[in-house]
């Protein structure tokens, strides 16, 4: 055979072995950003359920739903929301609250499917998708809460949307909610990110890839740890969904992409109505308890401590009832005289966390 065509014969081969090898690459990495359940559409993000409340009443007297974004291991967080806020709470505040929950992962050896439905016949609040339980599934989850939300109570002026290892005072929140305006139905109020930046380290637990996000900056978008949204907005919000493609950030997607597409204008929570780090809202709740000066603040992370929500709550009723704790002095400022690590901040640092191997 000439060399001159064993030489393009070479030069074909080689060429070959490079595009298959190519494109097995991207297939790799293309499979590896699907959500881990199979069967998911990814351009649809609404899905069935598996377990839903039989009994809760949402009516216009009804002032808002708390929906409470919960990994289905976390029964002792869920237990220490229902202390804090009781059927009986939630009854003379007339509201009401769901927790949100996927499917078990296969590597989740602690709790049953059985037991999340004996969790829910006694206590009527869990709302399951069938989906599994996944950092890249939340926004499943969290559409799945304001779709069931906006069906089921349509006539409730408001949703307030939190995470379940999120402290707030319900007292406060109320408050806040009450005095909000019924009528605007563009009302979607938060913590707001503006110009975050897509993580593109393949190391990061928030990577995201060029096809999946191809622009510079996320648009603002609100914290997912406590929001507060007008039920109608919630509606259009999911019927918008339908005609985005799949993104799994889904505090970015579902107040930020979505919002963006509907020109939905996001507003502020007031200055004072948040703790960034678990250590401030320490100092606070131990201000209270040994100073006796009230917490001015609602909302903060509860730094891995589950009965955190039950405690400051109970600090904070205990201050309402003796009439005992004055306001801040100037020269305390918290987040000048308080300690601290920066355990966890509004948007993470991307490094991955797990239960019983499950990354969320």
């Amino acid at each position: 055979m000439p060399k001159k065509t064993l030489m393009c014969l070479s030069i074909a081969l080689l060429t070959l072995v490079v595009w298959v090898y190519y494109n097995a690459s991207l297939e790799h990495n293309t499979a590896s950003l699907v959500p881990v359940n199979n069967n998911i559409n990814t351009n649809y993000y609404i899905f069935n359920t598996i377990l839903q409340p039989k009994n809760i009443i949402c009516s216009e007297s009804t002032l808002f739903i708390i929906l409470v974004t919960s990994y289905i291991g976390h029964v002792e967080l869920r237990s220490a929301h229902r202390q804090t806020i009781s059927a009986d709470d939630l009854q003379n505040f007339n509201i009401t609250r769901v927790f949100l929950l996927g499917r078990i992962p296969q590597n989740e050896k602690y709790i049953s499917q059985e037991a999340v439905m004996d969790e829910s016949n006694t206590f009527d609040d869990i709302l399951q998708g069938d989906f599994y339980e996944n950092y890249r599934n939340l926004t499943h989850k969290h559409l799945m809460g304001l779709n069931w939300a906006a069906t089921h109570c349509s006539k409730t002026p408001f949703i307030l949307k939190v995470d379940d290892d999120t402290v707030f005072n319900i007292d406060t929140s109320y408050k806040y909610i009450s005095q909000l305006p019924r009528t605007d139905n563009q009302l979607l109020i938060g913590y707001i990110l503006n110009n975050t930046k897509p993580r593109r380290s393949k190391q990061n637990k928030w990577y995201v890839t060029y096809e999946e996000y191809s622009r510079q900056t996320y648009p603002p978008y609100l914290s997912g740890w406590y929001y507060i949204m007008h039920t109608s907005l919630a509606a259009r919000i999911c019927a918008e969904a339908k005609h985005q493609n799949y993104f799994w950030i889904d505090d970015i997607l579902v107040t930020g992409i979505i919002t963006e597409s509907l020109k939905v204008k996001l507003k502020q929570l007031p200055e004072n109505y948040w703790l960034e780090y678990y250590e401030l809202l320490e100092c606070c709740l131990k201000d209270m308890i040994t100073k006796f000066i009230k917490c001015d603040y609602t909302v903060g992370p509860n730094g891995g401590r589950n009965n955190l929500i039950n405690e400051f709550n109970k600090a904070y009723k205990l201050c309402d009832k003796w009439q005992n704790c004055t306001t801040r002095p100037a020269d305390l400022n918290l987040k000048k005289v308080c300690i601290l690590n920066r355990d966890r901040a509004i948007f993470s640092d991307g490094k991955a966390a797990e239960i019983n191997g499950v990354k969320l």
